[in-house]
């Protein structure tokens, strides 16, 4: 198996430490080398969070080069763009359909959804990851529900994504952080 990588990214708040977190523990419960990365910045005050987590048989660097991701989960639009010089055609990229605010700034929605429209990568699923979170109850898991669709584009079996959720997420949020994944490998 070749090195692959995946890159969360989003603001604080959104779960990408935990989901990235899950990831690893799956692919090291498959018996893979991997190596994490995770840049917190201004995270508790809604900043810029990014975690990378690479996998293979032999993983030497936590860091993907530019052009370099095959995975990319976002959980916020602005992030996605942040950080698209990471992706290749090749890429498979999973992104929450909403902006964050950014306080004292107004934000060009409109610009910013043309810009996504140009992101040229194998698979593209932009959604309300929101309102999916919504229907299950809490909004809070639609990072898990996210992980969920990814999942089924990662080459690790499902069993190992749902042992890495046990494993990872604190008992009284396990159940509702399960279903979410479930529903999200649902989704089409």
């Amino acid at each position: 198996m070749n090195i692959e990588s995946v890159l969360f990214v989003g603001v604080g708040g959104d779960g990408i430490i935990t989901a990235s977190n899950v990831v690893a523990e799956a692919f090291m419960l498959a018996g893979l080398d991997v190596k994490k990365s995770e840049i917190h910045g201004m995270s508790q005050r809604g900043g810029s969070v990014s975690a990378s987590v690479r996998f293979g048989e032999k993983v030497y660097s936590p860091t993907d080069k530019l052009g370099t991701v095959k995975f990319m989960l976002a959980t916020e639009k602005i992030e996605a763009l942040r950080w698209i010089k990471y992706l290749n055609r090749d890429s498979v990229v999973v992104v929450n359909d909403r902006i964050v605010p950014i306080i004292n700034q107004t934000i060009d929605e409109s610009s910013i959804d043309e810009s996504m429209k140009t992101v040229d990568t194998k698979v593209f699923i932009q959604r309300n990851f929101l309102d999916d979170a919504k229907k299950l109850g809490n909004i809070k898991i639609a990072n898990t529900v996210m992980l969920g669709v990814l999942s089924k584009l990662i080459p690790v079996e499902e069993k190992f994504f749902i042992k890495a959720i046990e494993n990872i997420v604190p008992e009284k949020i396990r159940g509702i952080n399960l279903k979410a994944f479930e529903y999200g490998k649902g989704i089409e």
